[in-house]
């Protein structure tokens, strides 16, 4: 390092003060006067402020190296020699728990620091039972704020950031048994077993007045090693001793994975033996060498770097370290080179979206054709029978078109980075009923065996986008539905891990359909691209429905994972985190609105005024306004309906929500303001069904929502809701 070292306990602990993983073989003189042959592990120990406050020594007879300490704590209780070396310690505090927080070990230390015996604790007590309450309380908010949820003050405050995998280490007040106060610095470790899942935690205290301050000659050696281009420092024999940042975000390795590896680990293949041979020949010879090297990156990636290697001469005036600078080229090689592929790239992407193109062509034709065709039948058709045969059929093509339409809409905006993930109250009985009211009648058409399955353990009442959520099962349920001639469908929803206050729920379609070939299955993830995308191909479709579902999931936190046979079947799953909502559902959801009796006569007699701009939605509402029995009048803009209110009493009011002259939003609040109507239910109408223009609608004072295209039954339900019978008028 290129400075004085005392021959003493800093020579043993020099490179962990510098954040450098150190592990070296080191001789005990042990009692009797023998010696003992050892491999040691130090590392410094920080404070909150990662200011060094001691150093921990971990020596393991030399065929078992560099031993961790989470592996330590794993196997406390097989690994006796090295439970003794830890939890027997009287320098530090050990107290363990299991995954409840029920203390399991506390050692020598803590029985030392605290004055509780260890029988006195274990299987009886928390650490938050020996902690300070208001500092918990502290922690507890403060962490709350941190991570946006609700985190209690008790043992899940002290161990909520361990039981993310982040390292956390703060200061802490026990209480004494003897009711004394004892300020530490605990550092907290979840233990896992072999498949990573959490069997506890580990919390190591220190006397919080034993901190030390690391020298000034080093913190600014390690700002300068660190502000530097991509760098790194080893040994002689071309063993990592150290990384920069720079170095870590170039290759993606970290440096507990490189420090004590040979450089080796970055070869890509590319150079011959002879090239490395003549490198260090170079090297020995002038402690200098200077060119392009292939490097590869921790994920695989192969890139070309100029790579500057300067010898170090050491106090016996050999090589000590090397210290290497290394700059990626690779892209202005591949632009010297003429390897840019970009109209490689662009023809590909020309193909795939000329595919792309002609599909959609004949998804939006196809629906297209059959409204046209079966409305020209219907005009001149005398029978009214069939009459009503052809608008059921151009009903259904127009869900059909619909749903395509919406498809690319979704896809644009995903593509746009314009889909923003809502978290709002729902409950998830009624996003099943929705799924299953969607879909159980196109089962049965196919004689499909339709299932819901859900774990009664789920809380009901949750907190996220319901609406993306229903759409993503949508297009799973859809999929399975469309590709299963024979046998079933199955939706699972089950509990993954419970929380007080967040649930994380699995979501998993089944089918029995076709399946995919293996040779396929990387296509189903891709835009403009289908596993049959031939002319000849059997099922409809945009191809999209996977994308949006693909994309919408990692939006809300999670990834899709499948398995798929041919002729056997596919299984699409995810899990999803939902925070638990402690408050009832204020606004009726659309969900909600398909579980309520459809009896018009109830709604007899009633005025509502329509507020619409388009001439062909005001024909239909007011339609769909009769077949309830409910009179109307209608208007084309906000400001028309401030007039209109002043001339007639009506019950209600039908808004749209974008209008000229004066909008939805806009017109609620003024009508409002007159006396008469301060309470007159006011009734969002939108094709815009996101949840922010929901929430603009419930704050500008409107009751109810109503989408568009409007189905009858969701109208009459929220009608309902708001419109006394005319009798008790």
């Amino acid at each position: 390092f290129g400075v004085t070292i005392q021959s003493g306990f800093e020579a043993l602990v020099y490179k962990a003060a510098r954040g450098i993983e150190d592990v070296y073989e080191l001789t005990y003189v042990c009692k009797n006067g023998s010696l003992l042959a050892a491999s040691v592990s130090v590392t410094a120990l920080h404070d909150e402020h990662k200011k060094i406050i001691g150093y921990l020594l971990i020596g393991t007879d030399n065929t078992a190296r560099k031993v961790k300490e989470e592996l330590l704590v794993l196997q406390l209780k097989e690994a006796s020699a090295l439970q003794d070396a830890i939890f027997n310690s009287h320098n530090f505090s050990s107290i363990a728990t299991d995954v409840y927080g029920v203390i399991q070990i506390f050692n020598v230390g803590a029985e030392a620091m605290l004055g509780f015996d260890a029988s006195e604790v274990m299987n009886i007590m928390t650490p938050a039972d020996l902690s300070d309450p208001d500092e918990l309380h502290a922690r507890a908010e403060s962490l709350s704020l941190e991570f946006g949820v609700t985190i209690h003050a008790g043992f899940e405050a002290l161990i909520y950031k361990a039981a993310l995998g982040i390292e956390d280490i703060y200061e802490l007040t026990y209480v004494c048994k003897n009711g004394a106060r004892l300020e530490a610095l605990v550092s907290v470790t979840a233990l896992r077993d072999s498949h990573l899942a959490i069997i506890g935690y580990l919390l190591i205290g220190t006397d919080n007045t034993a901190r030390k301050r690391a020298e000034k000659s080093s913190q600014v050696a390690s700002v300068a090693f660190e502000s530097a281009q991509s760098m790194y420092i080893t040994d002689p024999n071309g063993i990592f001793l150290n990384i920069n940042h720079a170095f870590t975000e170039s290759t993606g390795y970290s440096m507990a994975e490189l420090v004590g590896k040979k450089t080796s680990v970055l070869n890509s293949g590319r150079h011959e033996s002879s090239f490395f041979a003549d490198m260090w020949n170079e090297l020995i010879a002038t402690k200098a060498w200077s060119g392009e090297v292939w490097s590869k990156k921790k994920d695989g990636e192969v890139f070309l770097e100029l790579i500057n290697v300067i010898g170090v001469t050491g106090e016996q005036g050999g090589v000590s370290h090397y210290v290497v600078n290394c700059i990626d080229v690779s892209k202005i090689k591949a632009y010297e080179l003429g390897l840019i592929d970009a109209k490689e790239k662009a023809e590909r992407f020309s193909t795939l979206k000329s595919q792309f193109i002609a599909t959609m062509s004949h998804e939006i034709r196809t629906p297209m054709a059959a409204i046209i065709g079966f409305s020209e039948f219907a005009f001149y058709e005398d029978d009214p029978e069939e009459v009503k045969v052809y608008l059921k059929d151009i009903n259904t093509a127009s869900t059909s078109l619909l749903g395509i339409l919406q498809d690319i809409l979704d896809f644009t905006k995903l593509e746009a980075g314009r889909v923003v993930i809502e978290s709002l109250a729902f409950n998830l009985l009624d996003l099943l009923g929705t799924i299953s009211t969607l879909f159980s009648g196109s089962a049965q058409q196919k004689k499909l065996n339709f299932d819901i399955n859900r774990d009664s353990a789920i809380p009901l009442e949750l907190l996220g986008d319901k609406l993306r959520l229903q759409q993503v099962l949508t297009n799973l349920v859809g999929n399975a539905i469309k590709f299963t001639a024979h046998g079933s469908i199955k939706l699972d929803i089950m509990l993954h891990k419970l929380r007080e206050s967040y649930v994380q729920i699995l979501f998993s379609v089944a089918d029995t359909g076709i399946g995919i070939a293996h040779e396929d299955q990387d296509k189903l993830f891709v835009e403009f691209s289908q596993v049959d995308g031939s002319h000849s191909r059997r099922f409809g479709g945009t191809g999209l429905g996977l994308v949006i579902s693909k994309e919408l999931v990692e939006l809300m936190g999670g990834e899709i994972t499948f398995v798929s046979e041919v002729a056997v079947g596919s299984s699409f799953s995810f899990i999803l985190q939902f925070d638990i909502n402690r408050a009832p559902i204020a606004f009726l959801s659309e969900s909600l609105t398909l579980k309520l009796p459809f009896t018009s006569d109830s709604l007899k007699g009633h005025l509502v005024l329509v507020v619409e701009d388009n001439d062909l939605s005001q024909k239909l509402i007011v339609k769909n306004l009769q077949s309830l029995g409910i009179d109307s009048i209608v208007v084309a803009h906000g400001q028309a309906a401030l007039e209109m209110v002043e001339q007639y009493d009506f019950d209600a009011v039908l808004m749209d929500i974008h209008m000229p002259i004066m909008n939805g939003i806009e017109a609620t609040p003024l009508i409002h303001q007159i006396e008469k109507y301060a309470k007159l239910p006011i009734i969002a109408l939108s094709a815009g069904v996101t949840e922010t223009e929901r929430n603009n609608c419930i704050a500008c004072g409107m009751v109810g929502f109503v989408s568009k295209p409007i189905d009858v039954e969701k109208l009459y339900a929220v009608l309902e809701l708001w419109l006394k019978p005319v009798a008790e008028l």
